[in-house]
This record gives C-alpha cells, structure tokens and sequence, in this order.
C-alpha cells in the first residue's frame, strides 16, 4: 500500500472511530450509525469522483484515463464533500433522523481524517506545492486546526449555547477559506481561472458565501427580537 492509501485509511478509520465514541451524541442506533458511514462513504467516492469527471475530462476525451482502468485516479474533495453531504440528508430523510445533529460531529470528524490524509500526499508527493511550499502539511496543520475549533463549537453546540448545525457552518467557512489561501501555491493546479479564481477557489468561495448565508438564516430577525 502507498503511503497515500496508508494515511487516508487511517484518517478514515480515525474519523470513523471517533464519530463512533459520540454515537449516543449523534443518536444513532449501531446499525443506524454503521448504515448511515457507508451511505456516507459510497456518496463521498461517488461525489468525488464525478468533480473530476466534469473537471477533467478532457483526460478521459484524449484517451489519457479510462474510467474504469483508472478508476483509482482522478477524485476532487469538494466533490467528496458534496457527495458525502447529499447521502447524509438522503439517509437522514429515509431514517426520519436530523441532519444538523449528526452535521455538527462530522464537523470534527472529517478535519480530523482529511488532516491525516494530507500527510500521506506529502509522502507520496501528489497534491504538491510550489517550491519550496510543503502545501500539504500546510492544510494538514490548517485542518487540524479546524478541527480543534470546530470541536469547541460543538461543545457550545451540546451544552444549548449555540444552535445545531453551528459547528458544521464552521467547518464550511474555516476549510473554505483555507482552500482559498492555500490553492495559489499548489502546483498540480488547473490553469483555468475565472476573475483570478481558480475552480477550487470557486467553489470554496461559494461554500463560505452559502455558509454565511445559511448562518444569517439562523439568526432570528429584528422584529422577533422587539416582540
């Protein structure tokens, strides 16, 4: 096994174990909870791989990358995250289960697994910086970070200071704007670019401008606070 694929099975196996302590937190039977992880896992990969394809896929045109040859090549994060996003609700509908409960402790989780997994790029070099930026270590120490905070958020979040979904619209803005910061110094970038931006500045900017939206959502409005 690489060093890429050794360090993003810990991660996930990190994550996993962790949401796996906060089970009662989520409340999520065990069959419920395991369900509901590979739900999760089958729409990340499914979402992940799906952003490639529409990025790259000029690859696949030119005949460089067969879909299923190259199967295990070619996945985007944001695709991933979206993905990932998408079965959640799914399940949770099915299930008749809240989303922003669970939505707050993955918050945690996935900075926690994807930070993990961005060692093992650094050791295998893919997802590289520009000399002499080690970028990967850089989102490593930036996700455990985010990590970190957003597991504070989520304790304001169980004690009742803060409403659910406060730790996850956290996450969202925090991962969003250190993609922003990060991406100029990758150099495995596309070259596209659209006012500046790269796609994965794009999206990252429009995950932060939804969360701030969502955020405001949330905020009870002036007329109720005069009432």
């Amino acid at each position: 096994m690489s060093h890429w694929g050794l360090f993003t099975s810990a991660g996930a196996v990190t994550a996993v174990l962790w949401l796996l302590r906060h089970r009662n937190g989520l409340g999520l039977t065990q069959n419920e909870f395991w369900a509901g992880i590979w739900t999760i896992v089958i729409g990340g990969i499914v979402g992940a791989k799906l952003l490639f394809l529409i990025l790259g896929w000029e690859h696949y045109a030119r005949g460089e990358l067969r879909f299923w040859a190259d199967f295990g090549v070619g996945f985007v994060f944001f695709g991933g995250l979206i993905g990932a996003v998408a079965a959640s609700l799914i399940f949770a509908h099915v299930r008749g289960l809240r989303f922003m409960r669970g939505a707050d402790y993955f918050a945690v989780a996935i900075p926690i697994g994807h930070a993990i997994g961005r060692i093992g790029c650094f050791l295998t070099g893919c997802c590289a910086g520009r000399s002499p930026h080690p970028v990967q270590l850089y989102e490593s120490l930036g996700l455990a970070l985010i990590a970190w905070a957003c597991r504070g958020a989520l304790t304001l979040v169980e004690s009742g200071t803060a409403k659910r979904g406060t730790a996850f619209r956290c996450y969202l803005v925090l991962y969003g704007i250190l993609r922003i910061l990060l991406d100029p110094l990758r150099a495995d970038g596309r070259p596209e670019r659209l006012l500046g931006l790269s796609h994965q500045q794009l999206i990252a900017l429009l995950i932060v401008v939804v969360a701030f939206v969502w955020h405001k959502s949330t905020l009870p409005r002036s007329s109720e606070l005069r009432s």
